[in-house]
């Protein structure tokens, strides 16, 4: 959360301004004396609760020079507290303002020392302020505002002076050189209405340039550029006065233009530009604090605290979340298990309809255990045509001429008829045992096509195919049992033709044999005979 409040200290009085939609408006304002501070007492008892910063605009806030040899960060922050409080013994609220690269002197740093000397114009009201546990984000400084003010309102280069007009009477003037704040004066000023005033703040301007001079902050020569905050009016009445007599530029901001790049609804008036700083400091937290540890600690407090409600509803928010889609992901599943439970009722319901409709199967121990043998031995034993077909398609690609009409196949058993070795239950109904296989008998009915009637090297091509299925394929033996002249076995041997068929090629019949590794078989059926 942003700053809402500001307690804005002058040289004698206190004035409260609330952060509202954005803009800065003025609660109340306190003397500084004992009647003020009662006052200020009672006010903060009943609105203590904002979160507030503390803007120092006095005339005693002295900046010192400084150069420092280049250290560590320890060596250097150690070195820089003892120089500030040998500077400024006497009061709390100081700081360095530490500007890398920029001393005067080859190997060394800047830094600039702030203070507001005179401690008793805070000590009273930050006491009233800790006494109510007022949450206070810092101790801020105009000066040291005013660099983070001068680049938002106008873009600069270089050093520069930024003179704007305080309270009504009194004229703020702040030197910045390199972004950093090296000097600044608050000087009492007469009214803007009075016709010596643009007069006034030229010799003001005078006076500040020969001081920088003095402190060598700057030289004669360099050329000084001055930003004064003023109406189109009072600027023509400086313009006016003004004679180049030294290297000074000065340059005019319209309080408008200002007042808009600030956020504000409104410019301030001539004689309160204050506003500027107050605004400011509602929308960017300034960098450097004179606060010490105990003028913050109600804030921190505060923040550690939001910081940990904050946490606790983000980690509730998550864990709402993370319970939300475990919740979502056991409604789906008791969704998909109800619907399973219904389906599985329904074909339970479908299976004992079904199953009434048909009469039990009466089967007994022996029955059951030949129908399960019969099963495997048959899955274990079975022999399939594209089997058969693969082997004889190894030979069959280099016999383009040969055309395949017909493939028969059957099994031949192992054991003959010799029931010595089977397991054979007499007193059950069923005595028929399994038999084993022991060969498979295929046989392959083909043409050769185109045939021109040689019948002796149409033989020779179904010898030369027979052996070559019987050497590259695992059938162990292959026969030719029919030919082109169907020659009968008992003939001649110059033949004997009984065939009458005719047929457009040479057809021929080969029967192969394949033997079945029984050894597996022959095992279950020494395991079955221990029983």
């Amino acid at each position: 959360m942003g700053i809402q409040r500001a307690f804005y200290v002058t040289q004698g009085a206190l004035s409260v301004w609330e952060c509202q939609r954005g803009q800065p408006r003025r609660c109340a304002e306190f003397t500084d004396s004992d009647a003020g501070l009662q006052d200020f007492d009672a006010y903060i008892a009943e609105h203590g609760e904002l979160i507030s910063n503390v803007i120092v605009d006095v005339i005693e806030e002295e900046f010192s020079l400084d150069n420092v040899p280049k250290l560590s960060l320890r060596d250097r922050n150690a070195l820089l507290q003892r120089r500030l409080q040998r500077k400024f013994p006497r009061t709390p609220y100081r700081l360095p303002v530490f500007q890398k690269n920029s001393g005067t002197v080859p190997g060394t740093d800047a830094v600039v020392y702030s203070a507001v000397s005179n401690h008793e114009l805070l000590e009273p009201w930050i006491r009233v302020m800790l006494r109510h546990e007022v949450p206070l984000a810092g101790i801020y400084s105009v000066p040291l505002m005013a660099p983070d003010l001068l680049r938002r309102i106008r873009k600069t280069q270089g050093s520069a002076m930024l003179v704007t007009q305080h309270g009504g009477q009194k004229l703020r003037q702040v030197f910045m050189h390199g972004k950093q704040v090296q000097s600044a004066r608050l000087s009492q000023s007469p009214d803007i209405s009075d016709p010596e005033y643009p007069q006034f703040i030229l010799t003001e301007i005078s006076r500040s340039r020969r001081y920088l001079e003095r402190k060598r902050l700057t030289s004669n020569r360099a050329q000084l550029d001055v930003y004064i905050v003023a109406e189109a009016d009072l600027a023509e009445r400086i313009l006016a006065c003004h004679r180049n007599e030294t290297p000074l530029q000065v340059h005019f901001v319209n309080p408008v233009s200002a007042a808009r790049k600030l956020g504000l609804e409104s410019p301030p008036s001539q004689e309160n530009q204050e506003l500027l700083y107050l605004a400011q400091s509602f929308a960017s937290r300034p960098g450097r604090s004179y606060a010490v540890s105990g003028e913050t600690r109600y804030a921190r407090m505060r923040n550690i605290r939001r910081a940990v409600i904050g946490g606790s509803l983000a980690t509730a928010c998550l864990c709402s979340a993370i319970a939300g889609a475990n919740l979502s992901a056991a409604w789906m599943l008791h969704s998909q298990s109800t619907s399973i439970e219904r389906q599985l009722e329904q074909l339970t319901e479908t299976f004992r309809r079904e199953n009434e409709r048909f009469d039990p199967l009466k089967a007994d121990s022996h029955e059951m255990k030949l129908a399960v043998d019969t099963g495997d031995f048959i899955l274990s034993n079975r022999l399939p045509v594209p089997w058969v077909m693969q082997q004889v398609g190894l030979v069959m690609g280099d016999y383009p001429d040969v055309q395949i009409k017909g493939l028969d196949w059957s099994v031949e058993s192992a054991g003959g008829d010799d029931q010595s070795q089977q397991r054979i239950d007499r007193s059950m109904p069923i005595t028929v045992p399994v038999k084993a296989i022991g060969a498979v008998r295929a046989e392959i009915s083909a043409d050769i096509e185109p045939f021109g009637g040689d019948m002796r090297k149409a033989f020779a091509r179904i010898d030369a195919l027979a052996a070559d299925l019987e050497e590259r394929t695992e059938f162990s033996r292959v026969v030719a049992v029919e030919y082109p002249l169907d020659a009968s076995p008992s003939a001649s041997i110059a033949g004997e033709i009984t065939g009458d068929k005719v047929y457009d090629g040479a057809r021929f019949r080969l029967q192969l044999h394949y033997a079945v590794n029984t050894t597996a078989a022959a095992v279950e059926e020494a395991d079955d005979a221990r029983f």
